[in-house]
């Protein structure tokens, strides 16, 4: 009989199975080459992975990535993302296994008495059962092995998750560290311009005592002094709230912050900017086949639409007949009028069940599901675009910065001979305040330039290795422009 039952549902397995998944074509968002070249030598020596932000050999760096990845809200909620999703695929699975319960009771009833056992109106009598019960789907269409398939994928892709993550909290503490070093560097400078510009002003007070100054000289080093203070006291607000969002994504105390990325003591102001901000090493993209195929940004997304395909063949499969096997076994006991009676019951058997009419349900189930799909597919080909721009982005970026430090560098060398000559001009009288000011001017517009040209070098090479997820060769010893 059970034989007979199954032959429907074994005629229709042939048109309940869903093809295998096939990736979708990459090439129109994957380019041949970068269009922006880095001006690292290609090597086979790779960055590592795992602790890729050591190459910039920063003890600031290492030491607050490591204690963000000790305690931090994003990271967790990543890999609490993994373990329900190894949860679900563990609860997936189990559905191809037999259900086996246990079920037991006891009764005790008082009825009216419709034997002679006994002479009494009323009869009291207790019923005691127990025993196991085996419940079984066969997974004839795939549904469950399907569900455990789309399962297994996510937990692949929430993996990928928890990678990207954790790539991305490392990058945003170093480019924090690195931002928050060229602010201090900078705060060091507006301190040094400070007590210089309180020497030209006593020196100014002296010479107007001395009838050898004019009183707009004293207003005008007062007015640059005033700058100078108020650009002090933004840059110690700037320097604040960096310091606060190194906080929050390390877990670090502010005062460990700022110990961690205060300059070694003697370090000359002149050199505050090379000696104050690390220099990364030399890298090269990898070819873009190469960035797709590892980013675990990319990776994640394709595994979505994977793991929709699959949810495509579980919503297909729910709209067709379930064979279940199902089995028991009781055994109960029964006591009434002092009498007992024990005996066992066993029962085993296919059950197949189907839906004949639904309104439509299972159909737009399915409709649903295949919309997802394409939504994963559309999701897949935006984050290759955005992966590309991205890369393309960081390589555009290391370029400019390269170029940049060297021509911050020559001017601020130009501007710093400027300097020196104007104030040993104005010392002996042979050149205006004015002409003081303006050269100081552009000793600091020549200073900043290159704190930011050094921290946006080293900031393009953290967003480099961000974009490409880690896929660049590097040169061992190899450094960018000093």
């Amino acid at each position: 009989m059970s034989c007979w039952l199954a032959l429907p549902v074994l005629a229709l397995c042939g048109c309940a199975s869903q093809p295998p998944y096939v990736p979708p074509d990459t090439t129109k968002a994957s380019p041949s080459a970068w269009s922006a070249e880095s001006s690292a030598v290609n090597s086979s020596a790779e960055l590592s992975p795992e602790r890729w932000w050591s190459e910039l050999h920063d003890p600031a760096v290492d030491a607050l990535v490591d204690a963000a990845f000790a305690d931090n809200p994003t990271l967790a909620e990543a890999v609490s993302r993994t373990d329900e999703a190894r949860a679900t695929l563990g609860a997936n699975a189990a559905q191809s296994a037999p259900t086996v319960t246990a079920n037991a009771g006891i009764t005790r009833a008082q009825q009216q008495n419709t034997t002679s056992a006994s002479t009494g109106s009323t009869l009291l009598t207790t019923v005691a059962s127990a025993g196991p019960s085996l419940s079984w789907e066969l997974d004839l269409f795939g549904r469950v092995r399907q569900a455990t398939e789309a399962a297994r994928i996510r937990v692949d892709a929430r993996t990928q998750d928890a990678a990207a993550a954790r790539l991305s909290l490392a990058a945003d503490v170093a480019n924090g560290a690195l931002s928050l070093r060229a602010c201090e560097s900078t705060l060091r400078a507006l301190a040094d311009e400070i007590a210089s510009r309180e020497t030209t002003v006593a020196l100014t007070r002296q010479r107007l005592g001395a009838g050898f100054a004019a009183a707009a000289d004293e207003a005008r080093a007062l007015t640059g002094l005033a700058s100078a203070r108020i650009s002090h006291t933004s840059q110690q607000e700037q320097c604040a709230r960096q310091t606060n969002a190194l906080v929050a994504l390390s877990g670090v105390a502010a005062g460990a912050v700022r110990r961690l990325i205060a300059p070694s003591s003697g370090t000359p102001v002149d050199s505050t900017a090379q000696a104050f901000m690390p220099v990364a090493p030399a890298v090269v993209a990898k070819l873009p086949a190469a960035v797709l195929a590892r980013h675990p940004v990319v990776v994640s997304a394709d595994r979505e639409a994977e793991a929709a395909w699959a949810d495509i063949g579980v919503a297909k499969a729910n709209r067709l007949p379930r064979l279940n096997l199902a089995a028991a076994l009781t055994g109960e006991w029964l006591t009434a009028a002092g009498l007992g009676q024990s005996f066992v019951t066993w029962s085993i058997g296919p059950t197949l069940s189907g839906t004949l009419f639904d309104g439509g349900a299972g159909a737009a189930n399915v409709s649903a599901a295949e919309a997802r799909y394409r939504r994963a597919l559309a999701t897949l080909d935006n984050t290759l675009r955005t992966t590309v721009q991205d890369v393309e982005n960081a390589l555009a970026a290391q370029t400019s910065a390269e170029a940049r430090v060297r021509s911050a560098g020559d001017g601020l060398t130009a501007a710093r001979t400027l300097l020196t000559t104007s104030e040993a001009q104005w010392r002996t009288g042979a050149t205006s305040l004015l002409d003081l000011e303006d050269s100081r001017r552009q000793f600091a517009t020549s200073r900043d330039a290159v704190i930011t040209a050094r921290r946006d070098q080293a900031q393009s090479w953290v967003a480099l290795v961000k974009a490409t997820g880690g896929a660049v060769t590097f040169s061992a010893g190899e450094h960018l422009h000093d």
